[in-house]
C-alpha cells in the first residue's frame, strides 16, 4: 500500500482519467457506451503499481512507547512520532496498527 499522500495523488490520477474518459465518450456522443466501460483493469494496475515499493524506501511512524507502526496522521500517533523505514519498524519489532493500516511488508 502506498503511503497517504501517494494514494491521493493516484485517487486524483485515476478521477482525472475517468473524467477524461466521460468527456471523450460524450463528445462522440455514444453515452450508451459509458456504462459498459470499466476502469478496473487500470485501478489494478495502480494498485499492483503501489504494492511493489521498497520496504527500505516507505516512511512509517513509531512513538517512544508503542509497539505498533503507523501512516502519517494516524490518530493513535502522540507527539512523540518518529519517522522511519517500514522495514526499520518491522525489523526493531513493531506491528502494524490495525486503526490506520500501513503498508505491510510482502513476505
Amino acid at each position: 500500500m502506498l503511503p497517504r499522500g501517494l494514494q491521493n495523488t493516484r485517487r486524483i490520477a485515476v478521477k482525472r482519467l475517468f473524467v477524461g474518459v466521460v468527456l471523450w465518450l460524450t463528445a462522440l456522443g455514444n453515452s450508451s457506451t459509458l456504462s459498459s466501460v470499466t476502469l478496473e483493469p487500470l485501478v489494478s494496475i495502480l494498485a499492483a503499481q503501489g504494492t511493489q515499493q521498497d520496504p527500505a524506501t516507505l516512511t512509517v511512524y513509531v512513538t517512544r512507547t508503542g509497539e505498533k507502526y503507523h501512516r502519517d496522521g494516524c490518530r493513535y500517533l502522540s507527539r512523540s512520532k518518529i519517522a522511519v523505514s517500514l522495514k526499520e519498524a518491522v525489523a526493531r519489532g513493531f506491528g502494524p496498527c490495525s486503526v490506520c493500516k500501513p503498508p505491510r511488508v510482502q513476505r
